[in-house]
């Protein structure tokens, strides 16, 4: 079971704008604040710090706290005056001057699955247990959603999704495709492997295809297809099959969009800034796909060995932010190095190359940790506070939004909501978030709920 936005009543409707044809929006009625006309971000770089990083150990931290909340991390100056951060994040500390803290977040989900679907979606799962599993019904993850509306062009992939799908061990966590919005909506998944090595997609057609011929080819294929219509129609996958079909001659037509696949076309030198590990080179490969065309690519963490300090060896994480074993060493060691070098090296990145102002940079995992250390030197899951980052696209760089308790379990000033998140991204990225989008029965729902920040 899946909670769904209610359905807009006519006066809805007429309150939200007129609907354009084809699906392309309404016309804006975003908060007075917000609409301040920021600059529109030409695309998105979702990182996805997959089980839920420790707000208290990397952002928010309490040294004033007794040591059972405030933890053995001690913290260190930043590029912004007062503002400090965790030890073990120099890189990132160097770069908070170009970010945004946002220390508000909260939920009510306690458990992976409804948490990771309603901060990709910014909608709440009627299922507040685990075993979740993907249903046509599902709402969209907000870069499919967003996918849905935008009408840049682009021959690269629009929505692009690696290293891999999350899962709970062979079971794909829900919120991460297009849901109701159907198959062709979906990210187009790229998997980067465990030795951080670039599984290509075959965008590469035969030397003695030429653009013409592959220009007959879809000419041909197209008076095929409108015969066989009928017969797709029945099949109820007419439109997704055509929309693949397109993708595939548009690519296949572009040599440079296998070109922004390849990493060995970056110096040796910038590689080693991101990591030469599975993250580092996965963020690296989503600042190609933007610069090269792409809209929205989310990075998601990735399955990964790790020690849990039981006495059994290495153990396969299948989602390895959820420290809830060896939390301070697993963070200290193997966690943290790799996120500070990556989004360092990301932000430094994009700043250079002049994209930074177009490029919306989000950091986030589906919830931060408890206060109090756990009997087994841990942080369990903790909904109701967490700190989400947020760069580029004309954001005022070095800011904090909201605050928390002296635990920093509780939200004190400004709660925003995973759908306030959602929100923000779109209005960033120049998408009312009240815009339609449809169901496979044609029922609307607007993108988001929730409210742009006005950062």
């Amino acid at each position: 079971m899946r909670w769904t936005p209610p359905l807009l009543s006519r006066r809805d409707l007429l309150r939200f704008g007129t609907i354009q044809l084809g699906g392309l929006g309404l016309t804006g009625l975003l908060p007075t604040r917000a609409a301040a006309a920021p600059p529109r971000a030409r695309a998105c770089i979702l990182l996805f710090m997959d089980g839920g990083p420790s707000h208290l150990d990397l952002w928010d931290l309490k040294p004033d706290a007794p040591s059972e909340v405030r933890g053995p991390y001690g913290s260190i100056p930043t590029s912004v005056p007062g503002t400090r951060v965790c030890e073990h994040l120099p890189r990132v500390a160097r770069q908070m001057h170009r970010l945004v803290q946002i220390r508000s977040v909260r939920h009510e989900e306690m458990v992976h699955d409804p948490a990771v679907y309603q901060t990709l979606t910014g909608v709440r799962h009627t299922n507040t247990g685990g075993n979740l599993t993907v249903q046509a019904t599902d709402f969209p993850q907000i870069g499919a959603a967003f996918g849905k509306v935008d009408r840049s062009p682009t021959v690269m992939p629009r929505v692009v999704e690696l290293p891999e799908t999350m899962k709970m061990g062979s079971r794909i966590l829900p919120g991460q495709n297009a849901g109701f919005l159907g198959l062709s909506s979906d990210p187009f998944r790229v998997a980067v492997t465990p030795d951080a090595q670039v599984s290509r997609p075959e965008l590469e057609s035969r030397a003695e295809i030429t653009r013409e011929r592959l220009g007959r080819r879809a000419s041909l294929l197209g008076q095929l297809n409108s015969r066989l219509s009928t017969l797709r129609e029945r099949a109820d996958l007419g439109e997704e099959f055509d929309a693949f079909q397109q993708q595939a001659l548009a690519m296949l037509s572009e040599p440079r969009v296998k070109d922004a696949f390849d990493l060995d076309r970056e110096s040796p030198a910038l590689r080693d800034r991101y990591g030469r590990h599975r993250h580092g080179q996965s963020v690296l490969l989503a600042r190609r796909l933007v610069e090269a065309g792409s809209r929205f690519v989310s990075v998601y963490w990735g399955q990964e060995m790790q020690d849990w300090a039981d006495g059994r060896g290495l153990r396969m994480a299948n989602n390895p932010w959820d420290t809830h074993r060896n939390h301070f060493p697993l963070v200290k060691d193997e966690l943290v190095p790799r996120a500070d070098q990556a989004l360092a090296a990301l932000l430094e990145d994009l700043h250079t190359r002049g994209l930074l102002a177009e490029t919306l940079v989000v950091w986030m995992g589906e919830f931060g940790r408890s206060p109090k250390i756990s009997e087994f030197g841990s942080r369990e899951h903790w909904p109701y506070a967490n700190t989400v980052l947020m760069a580029g696209a004309g954001l005022p760089g070095g800011a904090i939004y909201g605050k928390t308790d002296a635990w920093g379990g509780e939200v004190t000033e400004n709660p925003v909501s995973p759908a306030d998140i959602t929100a923000t991204m779109l209005h960033r990225l120049g998408v009312d978030p009240r815009q339609l989008i449809y169901d496979a029965g044609g029922r609307p729902y607007p993108l988001s709920e929730g409210r742009p920040l006005p950062l």
